[in-house]
Parts: structure tokens; C-alpha cells; sequence
């Protein structure tokens, strides 16, 4: 508990005060950091892309992550091929998972703009456009996370009692019938696990923005964690950082309990 809520309660006094490289004593200032992220333009572009990226990245990865679950669960053919394509991502490191991705990335060298060029269409900067470069960053998060979530939902499909479907099928139920009565009802529990974890993963995302895009180009791809580090290690701007990091618990405390 100690090292839990005395950074917490710590983080919390210092977001009310003044504190940065030139002052290195913190200047009790109110409620100014805050007034001063309200009036920024950049904190409500930061939010917006910050909900954007949670939204987009947590509801079709679930659904995706279930769907999958369910068809290896009923021992799909060449289940073992999917199973390892799924989970490897997950095992890999992030910063190599994101260097991976750089380069399917690249403008002239990467998969995804080789494939457009023989299709007729034009080659995209996909981390250097204001257009994709967060798109690209959730694609990448979707494909790293995916295996994951799925693996949560085969544990929790193994407390599903068969006998259930056997009754629904003899009564005539076809697949989706039987698993949107059956399945999706009783991995309810799980769902809520893997909706709060998924919640709690996606707002604290770092490493991959650092390593593909620096939140950019123009803050078109940065987050409030990563505008957090920017303050904190780049701008020095503790008081600043420390209001952000507030906001971020007030955020993830409002959601998840």
C-alpha cells in the first residue's frame, strides 16, 4: 500500500503546485496547472486522441478476441496454426514488436505500401501523416493485443458448461444462436476482466508512440501519457506533469471502478 498511494497522494499535491527546472522548490499555485490544460488546445486535442485511441483499439479487439476464442475452443481445423499466430505477437518485446512495424510502415520499403503500389493505389506515409499516423499506431496495438484478450477468453470459456449447448442444438439452435443465448451471457464476467484490464492497458500506452511517431506529426498522434513524459522529461514542467497525472487516475478510477 505504501508504494501504491503515497506516489498517488504525492503525485496529487504536487499537480497544485508550481515546479519545474528553473524552481526547483514547488511554488504552491492553486488550481493554475489545471485552468492552464483546460485553455491549452493541445490538452483537448491530446484527449481527443487519447479516447479516440481507447475506443477504437478495446471493442473490436474483444469481440475479435471472443470470436476467436470460441472457434478455438471447438477445436477449429489447423487450430494449432491460429493458436501460434495469435499468441506470438503477445510474446514478442514491444520495442521489437514496434520496430516490426516501422518498417511494414516504411514509405518505400514497407509491406503495406508495396501491396497498394501492385494494387494501382497510391503509397502512404503511414506514420508521417496527420491523417494516419494514429491509425497505424492502433492497428499495430490491435495486432500485439489480440492474442492476449483471446487467451483470457479460452480460460474463461473452459466454465462453460457444455451440457447447455447440447440442449440448444438438440432444440434446434444453430452456431450463432447457441452462442449469443449461451456463450455471451455466461463469459459476461470475463468480458468485464478483459474490459477494465484492456481499459487500464490502452490509456497507459508509452512505448510504441515513443518508437514510431513522438506523438507526432503535430501532436496528431500523442496521447496524455506519452504529453505527460513530454512534460515531465522533456519540458521539465513537474507541476504540469503531475496535473496530467492526476487527471489520468481521476480517468482510470472513473472507468474502472
Amino acid at each position: 500500500m505504501l508504494f501504491t498511494y503515497l506516489p498517488i497522494l504525492w503525485s496529487s499535491w504536487l499537480s497544485f503546485n508550481r515546479w519545474n527546472l528553473l524552481s526547483p522548490k514547488p511554488k504552491f499555485a492553486g488550481w493554475e496547472n489545471f485552468i492552464e490544460l483546460w485553455q491549452h488546445d493541445v490538452f483537448w486535442l491530446i484527449m481527443k486522441n487519447t479516447f479516440f485511441f481507447v475506443s477504437i483499439s478495446i471493442f473490436p479487439t474483444m469481440f475479435l478476441a471472443l470470436v476467436f476464442a470460441i472457434l478455438i475452443d471447438e477445436r477449429l481445423k489447423g487450430r494449432v496454426y491460429y493458436i501460434y499466430s495469435l499468441f506470438y505477437p503477445t510474446l514478442i518485446p514491444m520495442a521489437a514488436a514496434a520496430m516490426l512495424w516501422v518498417y511494414i510502415y516504411s514509405p518505400n520499403l514497407g509491406i503495406l505500401n508495396i501491396l497498394l503500389a501492385k494494387l494501382g493505389f497510391p503509397k502512404l506515409g503511414w506514420l508521417g501523416s496527420s491523417e494516419t499516423s494514429l491509425w497505424a499506431l492502433i492497428i499495430m496495438t490491435f495486432w500485439k493485443n489480440l492474442g492476449f484478450f483471446t487467451l483470457i477468453y479460452l480460460a474463461g470459456l473452459q466454465n462453460v458448461n457444455r451440457e447447455l449447448y447440447e440442449a440448444a442444438y438438440i432444440d434446434g439452435a444453430g452456431w450463432w444462436r447457441r452462442h449469443i443465448s449461451i456463450t455471451f451471457p455466461l463469459v459476461g464476467p470475463t468480458s468485464l476482466f478483459v474490459l477494465v484490464t484492456a481499459i487500464i492497458l490502452t490509456f497507459r500506452v508509452f512505448d510504441q508512440i515513443h518508437l514510431m511517431t513522438e506523438g507526432g506529426p503535430g501532436n496528431s498522434s500523442n496521447v496524455i501519457v506519452y504529453y505527460i513524459f513530454e512534460n515531465g522529461f522533456k519540458f521539465f514542467d513537474w507541476g504540469r506533469a503531475t496535473s496530467l497525472t492526476t487527471i489520468l487516475v481521476c480517468i482510470l478510477l472513473t472507468l474502472t471502478l
